[in-house]
């Protein structure tokens, strides 16, 4: 997942290393330079006194510089792969299939977005910072001790470190454990979140505030304990450590202050050694707190990782190839069943459409034709030798070739959270007599007049300011101003009334002259003209013609249209 990244900018962690190393060696030599002036005072040699307190703003100025290059070429580094993850994140998500968003909540999705990707950044920027920090700050300060004052006073002062690392390691296995259980509980309140909003019209209609409020609580007070109990094993590691290191504080201050009351030290080497011991605190805390961002970062590392090896639809590394997709659309014996189950959805279904022609496909709910409409289009992987544009299979084509000569109109009608304008504008170029052109013929426009702000209206997260009918339209609107060789319509109409379906369909046959098209319905009325109607049920195409020849059957389709016209009746 870093490889490609590594390759180009982990030249960077190069300089900085060696400055972060070069400022941590000069942030040790001012004990030295402290040391040296008490001594110079015990001998009243002032010349020599300020020579080293000169020394010591020497070394504080080029911790100063080499701390701010260093910082430069980690911490900005660690910015760059901080977007470079989210980056790829984002452009991977757009190429995985659509079962993957079907197993995985959109608030899993927006953590490792947001927390995972921050986490990895402070792996790669403060923890590889305060890891070598830490390392060449122990490594100078230990050694100068040694020399300065006395190896066995070093050693001494030094026994309860081990027992502190020791701690850090034990401490940090549990960190990671109740890290990855935060992380997790994260992600379902953020999905648990996410749905209450874009449900809220049907919460309020069923009157289950209190009832999702109490849901809502219980998993927030889940995760509330979880960051306690990850909160509770944190707090442990600084006390832990301080307590040791105390413990060598006080050895050293004893067995120090007898070593310069008998005079095999001085006290300037004394203070020296002191300040060493207590600077050496800091590098100890500091892994503490790298331990748990290491663990952190690790454990939303494995989450990031595991995304990322999801595989991708292999087509989608193959741009529109720029070849024209013309010719009549015939599907052969295609049969399907969604990957990872055994049921299928489709079987040996087979229909030829003529370019320019329209294909009207009903059936009950759960026959397959949302399946058949989203293998039209790529959405799903395409059985090779079922499906063929113009004598070629549709395995050869690029899915950007596909979709960029199709206007598919979903169930749903998903709008984006701006104007109406830009979302019937969404592939971007129209002019507004375009845009108003196509909202007329979808039955929009007289909507449109009537709201305030007319095409400028917000259309809300998912379309929620607007109806279900007025959302379907828009999105027949945004297909239409392609203006699409290919036109798919999955129940477009299925939220307005018969008479508004009536005046689109009107306007619609118009735009359908010379289109090839395809028309999944739940009311016969919108595929009657059609060059030849598929009536499915159970993923098999029963009864098969045109209108008046699907009737003259007197078969499930004759059954359905008699009934939906007596419903029409009795209205």
């Amino acid at each position: 997942m870093l490889k490609d990244f590594l390759k180009k900018n982990g030249w960077r962690y190069v300089p900085g290393a060696i400055f972060l190393v070069l400022c941590a060696w000069l942030s040790t030599r001012s004990p030295i330079f402290l040391g040296n002036a008490i001594d110079q005072i015990k001998l009243r040699n002032w010349e020599a006194f300020l020579q080293q307190i000169g020394w010591m703003i020497a070394a504080a100025g080029g911790v100063f510089v080499t701390r701010f290059i260093w910082r430069y070429f980690i911490v900005f580094t660690a910015r760059k792969l901080e977007f470079y993850l989210k980056d790829r994140l984002f452009h991977h998500l757009q190429l995985l299939p659509l079962r993957f968003y079907g197993s995985h909540r959109s608030g899993d999705l927006m953590a490792y977005a947001i927390n995972d990707t921050n986490a990895v950044r402070l792996m790669f920027g403060v923890v590889f910072a305060q890891v070598l920090n830490s390392l060449s700050s122990l490594l100078f300060s230990v050694s100068s001790m040694a020399q300065l004052a006395s190896v066995k006073l070093t050693v001494l002062s030094l026994l309860p470190v081990p027992l502190a690392a020791a701690a850090v390691l034990l401490i940090g296995r549990q960190i990671r454990v109740r890290f990855r259980r935060v992380q997790e509980l994260f992600s379902s309140l953020s999905g648990h979140v996410q749905e209450n909003i874009n449900g809220m019209r049907v919460l309020k209609a069923f009157a289950q505030e209190k009832g999702q409020y109490a849901d809502y609580e219980a998993e927030s007070m889940e995760k509330y304990n979880a960051n306690m109990r990850l909160y509770r094993i944190s707090a442990l590691l600084d006390p832990v450590i301080s307590i040791l290191f105390g413990l060598s504080f006080m050895i050293g201050l004893v067995y120090g202050g007898m070593l310069v009351i008998e005079k095999e030290i001085t006290l300037g080497q004394y203070v020296s050694f002191n300040t060493f011991l207590t600077n050496i605190v800091q590098p100890i805390l500091s892994l503490g707190r790298v331990s748990n961002n290491l663990q952190r970062g690790l454990a939303s590392y494995k989450r990031l990782s595991a995304i990322m090896n999801e595989e991708e639809i292999p087509e989608f590394d193959r741009q529109d190839d720029g070849r024209p997709i013309e010719g009549d659309l015939k599907v052969s014996h295609l049969t399907f069943a969604y990957p990872g189950t055994d049921k299928t959805v489709l079987e040996d279904v087979s229909f030829e459409l003529k370019r320019g022609n329209t294909l009207g496909v009903v059936g009950p709910t759960g026959s397959g034709k949302s399946t058949l409409m989203q293998l039209l289009i790529k959405l799903l992987p395409v059985p090779e030798g079922s499906i063929a544009f113009g004598g070629r299979d549709l395995t050869q084509i690029p899915a950007a070739s596909v979709r960029n000569i199709a206007g598919y109109v979903p169930q749903d009608g998903f709008l984006f959270d701006v104007s109406l304008k830009e979302n019937i504008d969404f592939y971007a170029g129209k002019s507004m007599e375009e845009i108003q052109a196509a909202a007329r013929i979808a039955g929009l426009e007289g909507d449109i007049a009537q709201m305030p702000e007319g095409y400028d209206t917000v259309c809300g997260e998912r379309g929620n300011h607007l109806s279900g009918g007025q959302r379907q339209r828009a999105s027949l609107a945004r297909a239409l101003v392609r203006d699409p060789e290919l036109l798919l319509l999955d129940d477009t109409l299925s939220a307005v009334d018969a008479h508004t379906e009536g005046q689109i369909l009107s306007a619609l046959s118009g735009e359908l002259k010379g289109r090839t098209a395809v028309i999944i319905a739940h009311r016969l009325t919108a595929v009657k003209n059609a060059a030849e109607i598929l009536y499915m049920d159970k993923g098999r195409v029963l009864e098969r013609g045109t209108h008046e020849e699907l009737l003259a059957k007197n078969g499930a389709y004759a059954e359905m249209w008699r009934k939906q016209q007596r419903e029409e009746e009795s209205a």
